[in-house]
């Protein structure tokens, strides 16, 4: 079973704040600080993760 990438579990926050019109360095930001130091999501990783919920 393949491991879950930690974008997943914010799945739904990411897509509800792409709808809502934030762009995706500030939804980057957002989930960041809601994660610990050592979890941090680059923003490379972030953004080609947020891109297909900018697409619909």
């Amino acid at each position: 079973m393949a491991k879950k990438s930690k974008m997943e579990y914010f799945r739904t926050e990411i897509e509800e704040l792409i709808k809502k019109g934030v762009s995706i360095r500030s939804a980057w930001k957002i989930i960041n600080s809601e994660l610990p130091d050592y979890a941090k999501i680059s923003y490379m990783g972030f953004y080609n993760y947020a891109k297909q919920f900018k697409k619909k």
